[in-house]
């Protein structure tokens, strides 16, 4: 019980911190926390028994969507930051879809996929999780989930308004390209939508990699 009452206490704390945020790596950094948090009702699902393996299955498929998600946002922020020890924040996303239509649309992807919006990869991810914790008896976990979910469209849907619905505050033309960095981010966007369509496949991989160590 304690351990389920902390998953619930980490979602809260991590979205209602960055539910605050104005700078978007601390807003990254503390919705970090509340997917923590998910991945925790996954472990929590693989340590009952009964249908423990697909807790494990939901938790290693999460990680790995994590993974991809996080990486291209960050990515995204190396881009528009001009220098290393910068703070972007989310009024510096102002009309970025108007200058660089291809990296919001990249950043708009993956922030839909952190939130969980299908098709995306981050929506399987947190369904495979919620669906194992159910299946393991642990609806009310998956309520949580569900509602720390909710809560997040909120901040991750703030930098997409930004980019597409307001004027910029600047001129962005002496922007660096940063090809490379930029060429990465379009991959692990595009990846995202892929993985997410390809997920059941995906996700019988890890299942039955996972079932050979049950």
């Amino acid at each position: 019980d304690a351990l389920q009452w902390l998953a619930v206490f980490t979602i809260l704390v991590g979205n209602v911190g960055a539910f605050r945020q104005k700078s978007m790596k601390r807003m990254l950094a503390y919705s970090s926390i509340a997917h923590s948090g998910y991945i925790m009702i996954g472990l929590i699902a693989s340590g009952i028994g009964g249908a423990s393996m697909l807790g494990a299955t939901g938790v290693m498929f999460y990680v790995f969507a994590y993974s991809i998600m996080t990486i291209g946002a960050f990515g995204v922020l190396h881009v528009l930051e001009p220098r290393a020890d910068s703070d972007l924040t989310i009024e510096d996303l102002r009309g970025l879809a108007t200058h660089r239509p291809w990296l919001a649309l990249s950043m708009t992807i993956l922030l839909l996929s952190l939130t969980g919006i299908p098709p995306t990869l981050g929506f399987f991810g947190k369904f495979f999780l919620f669906s194992a914790a159910v299946k393991q008896g642990l609806l009310w976990l998956a309520v949580w989930g569900v509602i720390g979910s909710i809560i997040s469209v909120y901040y991750y849907l703030r930098p997409v308004v930004a980019m597409y619905m307001e004027e910029p505050l600047y001129s962005r033309g002496g922007l660096e390209l940063k090809p490379m960095s930029y060429f990465t981010v379009a991959l692990l966007a595009f990846l995202v939508l892929i993985f997410g369509l390809a997920s059941e496949p995906i996700y019988q991989v890890v299942l039955e990699s996972v079932a050979k160590v049950f």
